[in-house]
């Protein structure tokens, strides 16, 4: 009886879990912007490192407005983060693959409890359509 008790709860976190917006989605708390071309940019994921090589010390997902909320940041925190970034969402591009590490992505941020909403603007060639433009 447990052993199903148990499988019944693991697919119910599935399917809740592609249920679109849970009710515990964080929109509170440190956060940062994920723009591309002065736009904001939708699932991303953004990792922040303490070193190039170092393990993930936070994630969170950027929504439709490109805020990217974290639940969960070290305490105390480096004095610099070093960032990584992965697209999640099939909107039709993809990030270009060196920022899925820290150690080429070149992108850094500040303490994010102590300072205002900074803002990840991806250079221009960062991001490319999955499906080449026609041209004339």
């Amino acid at each position: 009886m447990m052993k199903h008790s148990v499988y019944l709860c693991m697919l119910l976190n599935v399917v809740f879990a592609g249920c679109g917006e849970s009710p515990t989605s964080v929109v509170s708390g440190p956060s940062v912007m994920v723009t591309y071309e002065s736009q904001p940019l939708a699932d991303v994921q953004v990792t922040l490192h303490a070193t190039e090589t170092g393990p993930a010390l936070a994630q969170a997902v950027s929504a439709s407005d490109g805020r990217a909320y974290f639940q969960n940041m070290p305490l105390p925190e480096p004095s610099e983060y070093l960032v990584s970034l992965q697209s999640l969402g099939d909107g039709g591009w993809i990030l270009d693959p060196k920022y899925a590490q820290a150690a080429k992505s070149r992108l850094r941020l500040q303490p994010l409890t102590d300072s205002e909403l900074q803002t990840i603007e991806l250079p221009r060639g960062a991001v490319s359509a999955l499906t080449p433009s026609r041209r004339r």
